[in-house]
């Protein structure tokens, strides 16, 4: 043999050990006896073991006790079948031990060939713990994502079943506005992750749908409402302050509504709401809503006493401290926007909604606000044929998720086109930053909070804000 063919066999020699030695996964071959011939440095890192240490030692070391006759007679099998290698994950699960004992799930590939007449097999090895972990969190959050999923249902079930009202259209006013409450607290959830709800921002969110800036004021201390106590809690602001607008404070133009909070000193937490200016409350009208605050309370361990003034009412809360905390998980909302100034003006509104009973509620609500709907699209197509023809919108309400489409190409277009366009959407956040400063309502709509924001975007309700809606 030449020296120049010996100089480029070494040389391939090295490049091979180069490539075995960085490699991520672990490699290790053994002879005949399954004894360890070769052990790169990822299998030394795998096993917590030096190669000095593994060289010449049965494979069996590297396997739990339980599983090592059945892996010395699968190795044996595969030799006498003939077959020269299998891919990664084909042996199934199997479980590798460390040298301090530990054992970690592991999927492998094995091979073998034979070299001057004897029979190696190598078997490449990655720890998929990590991957295993990841599956089983998915897997939590998917049953998590379904009993809070089917819970909420079980509580809109209950709102609507226990819901009474005078008239059909009391009704349905009635039942909307509660699951719009349970719609915000979940959105304030979605932003926080699930971790609670800011106090001043839960208050804001719910009685931002009846647009009185300045006639209900709040003050506390930054308080984080536990992630169970966020929905309970929605509820209650909801009742009193519809409570507060038909009956209450707020039924009057000079009527104004006060909010408190603080804790007791190492204690719980006190809440007080206080109406003044309102007309003398009717004691004998309490239905379902003076029910339903006294049982989300007693829910959370909580107490609710009401007490009927010659003006409105005065409400005290007791919340035990393991549902609250000091703090703050956000910003608190910004003032909420003067009430819109209605314009005769007629526009085109395009509505972009993959759900037909939806894209049909809103577009009935738009219609009787007296604008000319477009659509509702159902999908991207038809988002673009409506505005490839005819006149163009005014503006647009797009859903963002598409049965599985994002939206996003048709507000490109529309933003192309410098026509206004708000999102009505179930997601917390806007994904494409290109469009998130435009406005945004929340799932389940509310419909007025819709117009309003409709109007703005049309110019016939005065100046666009700069905030979102959630609803």
């Amino acid at each position: 043999m030449s020296e120049r063919l010996e100089r480029e066999i070494r040389n391939a020699e090295r490049r091979l050990e180069g490539i075995v030695d960085s490699a991520m996964d672990a490699i290790i071959t053994i002879d005949e006896g399954q004894n360890i011939v070769l052990f790169n440095p990822a299998a030394e890192r795998m096993f917590g073991m030096s190669r000095a240490e593994a060289l010449g030692q049965p494979i069996s070391l590297l396997i739990p006790p339980r599983f090592r006759e059945g892996h010395g007679d699968h190795i044996r099998r595969f030799r006498e079948m003939g077959v020269t290698g299998r891919r990664m994950g084909a042996l199934g699960a199997i479980s590798g031990l460390r040298k301090d004992g530990h054992e970690f799930p592991i999927e492998a590939s094995i091979s073998h060939v034979d070299v001057d007449g004897e029979r190696l097999a190598t078997v490449i090895l990655r720890d998929i713990t990590e991957r295993i972990a990841n599956e089983e969190a998915r897997l939590l959050l998917a049953r998590e994502v379904d009993h809070r999923a089917k819970n909420a249902l079980a509580v809109v079930q209950a709102l609507v079943s226990q819901t009474t009202a005078p008239t059909t259209e009391a009704f349905i006013a009635a039942v909307r506005g509660r699951v719009g409450a349970l719609g915000r607290a979940h959105g304030l959830l979605a932003q926080s992750r699930w971790q609670g709800g800011d106090m001043t921002q839960l208050i804001a969110e719910q009685i931002e749908p009846y647009h009185m800036p300045g006639r209900i004021r709040s003050a506390g201390e930054r308080v984080v409402l536990s992630p169970n106590a966020v929905q309970p809690f929605s509820l209650l602001i909801h009742e009193l302050a519809t409570n507060a607008v038909k009956h209450g404070a707020l039924s009057l133009p000079e009527g104004k509504v006060q909010v408190s909070w603080r804790f007791e000193p190492g204690g719980d937490l006190l809440f007080d709401w206080t109406e003044t200016g309102g007309p003398p409350p009717n004691l004998g009208d309490k239905g379902f809503g003076t029910t339903l605050m006294s049982t989300v309370l007693r829910q959370l361990g909580g107490q609710i006493a009401i007490d009927w003034t010659g003006s409105g009412i005065v409400a005290h809360v007791r919340l035990p401290r393991v549902h609250c905390r000091a703090g703050a998980t956000d910003e608190p909302k910004a003032a909420l926007s003067e009430p819109p100034v209605r314009s005769a003006t007629k526009c085109r509104v395009l509505v972009v909604e993959d759900e037909a009973l939806v894209g049909m509620e809103i577009g009935k609500a738009l219609e009787a606000e007296g604008f000319e709907v477009l659509g509702p699209a159902g999908t991207l197509e038809e988002a673009f044929e409506l505005l490839s023809g005819g006149a163009p919108p005014t503006a647009a309400v797009l859903d963002i998720n598409l049965n599985g489409q994002l939206v996003y190409p048709v507000a490109d277009l529309l933003r192309a086109r410098t026509i206004p366009y708000l999102f009505c959407t179930g997601y917390a956040t806007v994904a494409d930053e290109r469009h998130g400063g435009r406005p945004v309502v929340h799932k389940p709509a509310n419909m007025r909070l819709l117009v309003d924001e409709v109007h703005r975007l049309c110019g016939t309700g005065g100046a666009t804000p700069t905030g979102r809606h959630a609803a």
